[in-house]
């Protein structure tokens, strides 16, 4: 076909009112005018069918929503409903406001390779043929040249479809960087806290259902605003409060959930470990401690001896046995051991009646200590005096909590992900998990942590991405998998640990790496030295801006496909095609099997996407329960509860020993990137350190006095909704939230544009004064694109580097001064 030159071009400054700017004109390349597919009709108003449809962005509440349809067109979503309950009917308004997206002005119509600087977003118009052509000729010249492992793919989680989605592991994407062999480059989002939940209960679902929320006496959430950000599990507390359960906000600023609190209790940006040791001070000193549960349910008793190891029967002369595990390997055995107070000996922990948690003698020659003993010590410096200072949190206030932990019946956390976007995330985590089990508050109805609904997870993945090929062949498996710092190191240096290791070719899709990726100008960095770069997306984004070659991908509602994961709601959603794909933007995952077929990997995909989903779909569960996509779609859904409304029933936890633990012996750190490692600070769970810029005393807070939190919008989902120009009337631009206090010492009233500032980068946008901000801490939506700021962005501003155990990106942990402009 003949080739369509068409171009855009715009700066950060021209580019903020969006697409009613663009008008009919349709000013990007590739994008449609909003409106042009909504022509006005005479005569009878048509029919309207309602198909079944899931939001699918990552936002952890995964609503299933009724899609309206008349003459072939989107025209309204509302709450779909469940036929078991109300309790998940829920729509939000990006739900509501999901046509607009369907019907978008910066909608990709058809492939593009680029034309000028990249990044600059002057593309042309080219063929599906010649795209997928180039893209993999290109990719069998670096394969041949390099290796596999030369081409990258990038994971996001913009789709939580299970066929077209990269973030299910058991994505037809998953299968395709499986069969080639390539990189995979993982987004390193969210670690923290959920590795916390894994070092100390070992891995699975560690949070109580919704069901339990009736169990409650009160509710703490730590370190969010539920309201704002998971609105599918708000309602559960404020019926909870209602009854007359109390519902306690621990936040860095007042904000809306506070707002509907019974109790605020405000902390230092970064602190909150600090505030649980000052907490477990308090109980012990008080001698609250949950005695018989640490007993029985978790490590407390286990003996450490001086040289960092457990105490096991083979010190003690008792050889070791073997067994085989559940996966048919062979394992060792040699048990740990405790000192029983009724016998006054050594014994294995599985045999004691009364295991001692303190003033334990030597044994056998050996000096040992318990866990326990470990706990009282590193929570001994943090009286309520030093926990107060550090915190910022009153005296009264750690002392109420101590008190109703212990004193005050049935107590459900909602740790929040608040908590995880610091550099010291993974330790202030550990340090909450430990209050919840010095003081009992788990394994039982009321008592525990409410992280949403325990479902089917991901699948069976595995079978998946590994099923052989129509002729028996077995997929080679990924090549390389590469955090995203080690990545971007790897780009500019052609490195890995010393070793060669270039990287040509970067493929990304359902993701918009240039906004949502910490230091932002070490992302460009990253992309600019990257000699080939394939961006799969719906929308002209600010990554999209970096393709060499663009593919548009198009609607969730104009596709089929399983939402499976999901913590807001217990059930498989299926998504009905309701409406043609626009343009010429095709499924995900179709445009996956156009690339496999082209690099001649067509017959690992020889499959129908029912014969390929009900492979994911055979869980043990799965199995015992006869899930299959015909059974999901008989209602379009399938509420599938795999676990019990209470997390770890009876004390049991998915650690070797059943027990949670508090102390490993030997830590791994999450990632190798060469980094120094102080592994003192892996082994106990106490450990707490001050982040690393969002600590008030960090001496760099001299020179950039204020922590930023890039906070979660309620009109967004990190940057997608970014092209609705109705719900910019409730969040119009970026902005920057100071306390009245602060912004009066620099002379910054409401509306005046000041611009945030650090050695990494800037971004200018317009001050509002809020009152429940603390001072030298402001909050800043994070979810606008680069071109909807005034100047710069607010993710230049962050760091890219990781704690040196946990590969975890940290938000939150930035620095900056101000300037009034």
């Amino acid at each position: 076909m003949e080739k369509q030159e068409s171009m855009h071009s715009f700066s950060r400054r021209s580019f903020i009112k969006g697409a009613a700017a663009l008008g009919a004109a349709g000013a990007l390349a590739g994008c449609s005018a909003q409106g042009s597919n909504l022509a006005e009709t005479g005569g009878p108003v048509p029919e309207t069918k309602i198909f079944a449809g899931a939001c699918r962005s990552q936002c952890a509440n995964g609503c299933y929503v009724n899609v309206h349809v008349r003459d072939g067109q989107v025209v309204r979503t509302t709450a779909g409903k469940f036929d078991d309950g109300p309790e998940f009917n829920r729509i939000c308004p990006k739900g509501l406001s999901l046509p607009a997206r369907v019907y978008s002005s910066e909608r990709l119509q058809y492939p593009m390779r680029r034309i000028g600087e990249r990044g600059e977003g002057k593309f042309e118009r080219i063929s599906w043929d010649e795209a997928i052509k180039e893209i993999t000729d290109k990719w069998k010249g670096y394969i041949e040249e390099y290796g596999p492992t030369s081409i990258a793919f990038f994971l996001g989680s913009g789709n939580t479809g299970t066929l077209g989605g990269p973030a299910p592991e058991g994505s037809i994407m998953a299968r395709l960087l499986n069969v080639m062999g390539t990189s995979r480059v993982l987004p390193d989002r969210d670690i923290a806290t959920p590795m916390s939940h894994t070092y100390m209960f070992g891995p699975g679902a560690h949070g109580h259902r919704a069901a339990d929320t009736v169990n409650g006496d009160h509710f703490i959430i730590w370190a969010g605003d539920t309201a704002v950000s998971e609105k599918q599990r708000t309602h559960f507390f404020l019926e909870a409060r209602d009854r007359g359960a109390d519902l306690i906000v621990i936040d860095i600023a007042y904000r809306t959930m506070a707002g509907k609190a019974d109790k605020f209790i405000p902390v230092h940006p970064a602190t909150d470990g600090a505030l649980a040791l000052g907490i477990i001070h308090e109980v012990l000193e008080q001698g609250w401690e949950a005695t018989e549960f640490l007993r029985e349910f978790t490590e407390a008793p286990f003996l450490i001896k001086d040289d960092g190891k457990f105490l096991r029967m083979s010190d003690l002369g008792v050889a070791p046995t073997t067994t085989t595990d559940a996966q048919g390997k062979e394992t060792t055995v040699d048990p740990w051991v405790v000192w029983d107070e009724d016998t006054q000996t050594a014994m294995p922990y599985t045999e004691a009646t009364k295991p001692a948690l303190g003033d334990v003698p030597d044994i056998n020659g050996f000096h040992v200590r318990t866990e326990m003993d470990m706990i009282r010590e590193a929570a001994e410096p943090w009286t309520l005096e030093r926990a107060s200072e550090v915190t910022g949190t009153s005296i009264e206030d750690i002392k109420y909590l101590a008190h109703l932990y212990t004193q005050e019946g049935n107590v459900m956390t909602d740790m929040k992900y608040g908590l995880n976007h610091y550099n010291n995330g993974m330790y202030t985590s550990k340090c909450i998990n430990s209050l919840l089990l010095i003081t009992g508050q788990m394994c039982f109805p009321g008592r525990g942590m409410y992280t949403g609904e325990g479902n089917f997870g991901e699948g069976n993945t595995q079978a998946t991405i590994s099923m052989p090929s129509a002729s028996g062949e077995k997929p080679r498996g990924v090549g390389a998998t590469l955090n995203w710092t080690d990545f971007c190191n790897i780009v500019q240096t052609g490195k890995k640990m010393g070793k060669d290791f270039p990287i040509k070719s970067f493929y990304a899709v359902c993701t918009n790496i240039v906004s949502n990726q910490t230091e932002q100008n070490e992302t460009i960095k990253a992309l600019k030295a990257i000699e080939f770069i394939v961006i799969q997306e719906m929308t002209m984004n600010d990554t999209s801006l970096y393709a060499d070659i663009l593919l548009p991908a198009c609607h969730w509602f104009e596709t089929s496909d399983l939402r499976v994961r999901y913590y807001g709601n217990p059930y498989l959603l299926w998504n009905e095609k309701a409406v043609e794909p626009l343009y010429e933007s095709k499924p995900d995952a179709d445009i996956y099997r156009l690339i496999a077929d082209a690099m001649g990997y067509g017959d690992f995909f020889q499959f129908t996407d029912d014969e390929y989903l009900n492979v994911l779909l055979s869980t043990p569960w799965g199995k015992a329960h006869g899930v299959t996509i015909d059974k999901i779609r008989e209602k379009n859904y399938l509420r599938c509860e795999v676990s019990g409304p209470v997390a770890h029933p009876n004390g049991e936890f998915y650690t070797p020993s059943k027990r949670a633990s508090f102390y490993r012996e030997d830590p791994k750190p999450d990632y190798m990137m060469g980094q120094e490692l102080d592994i003192e600070k892996e082994k106990f769970t106490l450990f707490w350190e001050p982040a690393r810029e969002a600590d008030l005393d960090n001496p760099i807070r001299e020179k950039y006095p204020f922590s930023v939190c890039c906070e979660h919008m309620r009109t967004r989902t990190h940057t997608q909704w970014y092209d609705v120009d109705y719900m910019k009337e409730f969040e119009k631009q970026p902005v920057c939230r100071i306390n009245p206090e602060d912004a009066a010492e620099l002379g910054i009233k409401e509306g005046d544009t000041i611009r945030l500032y650090n050695d990494r980068g800037s971004v200018t946008l317009l001050a509002t004064i809020n009152p429940g901000e603390q001072r030298k801490a402001l909050h800043c939506p994070r979810s606008f694109l680069t071109r909807e700021h005034i100047d710069g962005d607010l993710a230049t501003t962050t760091f890219n580097d990781y704690n040196q155990a946990c590969r975890n990106q940290s938000y939150f942990d930035c620095a900056v001064a101000i300037e009034k402009l």
